[in-house]
């Protein structure tokens, strides 16, 4: 299968239909739903969005989203590596929830997307069963108790589309700004904690 149908196949599957959660972020309560992905796949279909596979990453990089990939052509470019199993599929999740809001043209804070997009990728590890050990980095990790808090709150049934939990969710964000691979980045701690961290999210 090639590399656009099989991220086609995943945002409109079973467990991109099954992800969902709010969270409260200093550009107002995100939601994230099957919406989202349906979205992102709609673009892809459309050509808005232009799907690249890629090999090869820098250190600590499984896949990448681009906004603004050919001026007056894509929204975006989504790179992804060869997907051979769920490990690479939940990478390509993360990267197509960047998608969303660069399509959306969301104002968040770098660092608060990012952690959005890590929640994602461990709520599709843990629902695809893929072993701790596999995604157990930071902030894979933080972000998987994130997961199982919201899993619980699935499993629970009492909200439609539960909240994640400001403490464990401000613990997140600040363990993406420390991170080695968004230090020296536009994402990193001191853009973050100067309110400056943002991504070209234009449309």
């Amino acid at each position: 299968m090639a590399t656009k149908e099989r991220i086609l196949g995943l945002l409109r599957g079973g467990e991109a239909a099954r992800i969902r959660f709010t969270v409260s972020t200093t550009a107002g309560v995100i939601t994230i739903s099957r919406a989202t992905f349906a979205t992102v796949a709609d673009a892809i279909q459309a050509g808005k969005i232009k799907v690249t596979p890629q090999a090869v990453f820098s250190p600590g990089v499984g896949a990448e989203y681009h906004t603004g990939a050919v001026p007056g052509g894509p929204s975006g470019e989504l790179l992804v590596p060869p997907i051979f199993g769920r490990e690479q599929e939940g990478l390509a999740m993360h990267e197509c929830t960047h998608a969303f809001f660069d399509l959306k043209k969301t104002d968040i804070m770098a660092t608060e997307e990012e952690a959005i997009c890590y929640v994602v990728d461990a709520l599709y590890f843990r629902m695809t069963g893929l072993t701790r050990l596999r995604w157990n980095n930071e902030p894979h990790k933080t972000a998987g108790a994130v997961a199982d808090a919201l899993l619980r709150q699935y499993q629970a049934g009492d909200t439609a589309i539960p909240a994640v939990d400001l403490t464990a969710w401000r613990s997140l964000v600040l363990g993406v700004a420390l991170n080695p691979t968004y230090l020296a980045k536009t994402a990193g701690f001191i853009h973050w904690f100067g309110g400056a961290d943002r991504y070209i999210n234009d449309g």
